[in-house]
């Protein structure tokens, strides 16, 4: 089919070419072009995992640093509190490991008088 075939004579407009040069890449990398153009963006940042500050005391020192000192002091009290429940322990099993021959003596003393019959079995 033919131009007039397609748009008729009633005065129709014909599309004409958007580009009078067709060599993009020429027209991209011309001189012209690149010296207003902004500058290669580099490789994209990437970002690092973000922390939570309940679990990660650095995280927390960015965002509130009394925070993360008052933290830091109360599992330092903590700990010295877990200490002193060990040593307290400790003395308390030492005073029950030297309470257990007195047991034991107790216990043999007893067998020794439940040996000797019973005392009301003369009428008191």
């Amino acid at each position: 089919p033919s131009v007039h075939e397609i748009y008729g004579s009633e005065g129709k407009k014909i599309p004409e070419d958007i580009m009078a040069n067709a060599d993009l890449a020429r027209i991209i990398n011309s001189d012209e072009i690149q010296s207003v153009l902004n500058p290669a963006k580099r490789a994209n940042k990437k970002y690092l995992r973000k922390k939570n500050p309940l679990k990660n005391i650095k995280a927390l020192a960015k965002l509130d640093p009394y925070a993360a000192a008052a933290r830091e002091s109360e599992q330092r009290a903590e700990a010295a509190r877990k200490d002193q429940k060990a040593a307290l322990l400790k003395k308390r099993r030492e005073v029950a490991k030297s309470k257990k021959q007195y047991k034991a003596q107790g216990q043999a003393f007893y067998e020794q008088v439940s040996k000797q019959g019973d005392v009301c079995a003369d009428g008191f």
